[in-house]
């Protein structure tokens, strides 16, 4: 009966902790829901002599918001043993709290400190919990990660989803990135996408991540569209209320 009880527990706590790893969505701290205020105040902590630059949307009234922002570190101190690493950003507009909903970092191993493959890999399994779906090669390996929910673990997968583009990441929230997202939601989900890449002894050269929320872009669309008609429908009517008389005809 203890041994019953014990085997119960456990199964409980594996559990939990599958769902707090399924919880931890963010890339090196820059969290899905975060403000381009706190994401740059992340950035911050991590590599105060990096660059960044984040780019504003603008309705026709006038009003602004941050839609995408990028970032680039090179560690010029050190070019013979240099660590290089670029992230990207994509957020929602105002109506629905103008969040993250996308992250994509690069990052190359200052070549004194490589880790090997293995512990990289290791430490997205820490992370987000057992992958969707996995794979290796002679020099690296790949994963992804599917989730249905915020408090669920992965969803297991024969193959790859593909569904991050690698040349298309979004600029922002805009119509055609909320058509994707309409059509693939249920599909795709929270997706993670996790490559390092090596030499052939296992020590690793560079890591590539995405991160993207699809399940909840369509309604974050809905509420943008919704209160920018207000805010547009407001400016007309205080632009009418304070519109010069007519001229004598």
């Amino acid at each position: 009966m203890k041994i019953t009880l014990l085997a119960a527990m456990t199964a409980i706590l594996v559990g939990r902790g599958a769902e707090i790893r399924a919880a931890e969505f963010d890339i090196n701290g820059m969290s899905l829901g975060m403000s381009a205020d706190q994401v740059i105040a992340r950035f911050q902590e991590i590599r105060p002599d990096a660059e960044y630059e984040f780019a504003k949307w603008k309705l026709p009234e006038g009003t602004e918001w941050v839609a995408n922002g990028r970032t680039l570190y090179n560690d010029l101190a050190n070019p013979d043993d240099m660590e290089h690493e670029r992230m990207e950003f994509a957020f929602t507009g105002l109506g629905s709290g103008n969040k993250l909903f996308a992250a994509k970092r690069e990052l190359k191993f200052r070549p004194s400190r490589r880790p090997t493959t293995e512990s990289v890999y290791a430490a997205a399994v820490q992370k987000y919990g057992e992958p969707s779906v996995t794979g290796k090669s002679a020099t690296g390996i790949w994963a992804a990660w599917k989730f249905g929910s915020a408090g669920s673990p992965a969803e297991k997968l024969e193959s790859p989803l593909g569904c991050i583009g690698k040349s298309d990441f979004p600029a922002g929230l805009d119509d055609l990135t909320a058509g994707k997202a309409r059509q693939s939601a249920s599909t795709c989900g929270i997706y993670v996408d996790f490559v390092v890449r090596g030499d052939p002894v296992g020590l690793a050269n560079e890591l590539e991540m995405k991160l993207m929320d699809q399940l909840h872009l369509a309604q974050d669309f809905e509420a943008d569209n919704s209160d920018a008609r207000r805010r547009i429908d407001a400016a007309r009517t205080k632009d009418v209320g304070n519109a010069a008389p007519a001229p004598k005809l």
